[in-house]
């Protein structure tokens, strides 16, 4: 039997300049590097000059609907593979599952993990992150259906005076990137049907875009004023803020805002 490679999933973290030293480390001895792009956004010439070396984007066909075939044969062809992944490897359910087929099929792994938006978004929004409660995403309607299930997660998280951290639908091969105002825009919808004063006007929320590039954007206030802010850059995270904030929680949350919040 031949040599067999190693899965390595590696963290990029918010944006290419967050490769850790170990992370370039692994790519740099990597036979073959692949970079999936789809789950956030992804500075390519960035990460090129970098990482000083050639890669490949791969797609989420290639990983959730192939369900890592391509990867696995190379890894039987005995190449020590490196998949970049945005933020950390092991949040996405398709790099978990990936990471299980190669196990299954006998071949070793790593993982370098990598900052993630969950829970660095709350941090650098003034919040404490032992406040945040389950977190959920906010996706387009479907053949016309309204996923309920963050409008849930909020109340529940709201009874516990907990944080929800809402991640939005993005998907960069489909030029998909929600913003906040869209999620507010449908999470009141599901408020006008349900009328449970979950998603309510005077809502404390933050707005958290493009986290990790020179030119993010932390932007906390009212929902309706919020709601009203022109903040175009993505990706972006939407948090409602627990309904009995702590006093120093407040303060960040204003001294964050002051200091970057920006169109």
């Amino acid at each position: 039997m031949g040599k067999q490679g190693k899965l390595y999933l590696v963290g990029m973290g918010l944006s290419p300049r967050y490769l850790t030293l170990e992370a370039q480390e692994v790519i740099s001895k990597a036979d073959i590097v692949l970079v999936e792009e789809y789950t956030s956004r992804l500075d390519i010439p960035e990460l090129s000059a970098i990482l000083r070396r050639d890669f490949k984007l791969v797609t989420r066909k290639d990983l959730e609907e192939f369900s890592g075939r391509t990867i696995l044969s190379m890894l039987n062809e005995g190449k020590n593979v490196a998949l970049i992944t945005p933020g950390d490897p092991l949040i996405a359910t398709t790099h978990v599952t990936l990471l299980i087929e190669a196990h299954r099929a006998g071949f070793e792994f790593h993982v370098v993990p990598g900052v993630s938006i969950i829970p660095t978004a709350a941090t650098f929004s003034g919040l404490m992150v032992y406040k945040l409660g389950r977190v959920a995403t906010v996706v387009y309607p479907k053949d016309g259906i309204l996923f309920e299930y963050p409008y849930e997660v909020i109340k529940s998280n709201d009874s516990q005076n907990l944080h929800t951290l809402l991640l939005l639908e993005y998907d960069g091969e489909k030029g998909i990137a929600m913003r906040a105002v869209d999620a507010l825009k449908i999470l009141r919808e599901i408020e006008e049907r349900r009328r449970e004063n979950v998603v309510v006007k005077d809502r404390l929320v933050a707005i958290v875009a493009s986290l990790g590039y020179p030119d993010f954007s932390i932007c906390a206030g009212r929902l309706e004023e919020v709601e009203a802010m022109e903040i175009n850059k993505v990706p972006q995270t939407l948090i409602f803020i627990s309904p009995k904030p702590h006093p120093i929680e407040l303060e960040m949350i204003e001294i964050v805002s002051s200091k970057w919040c920006r169109n």
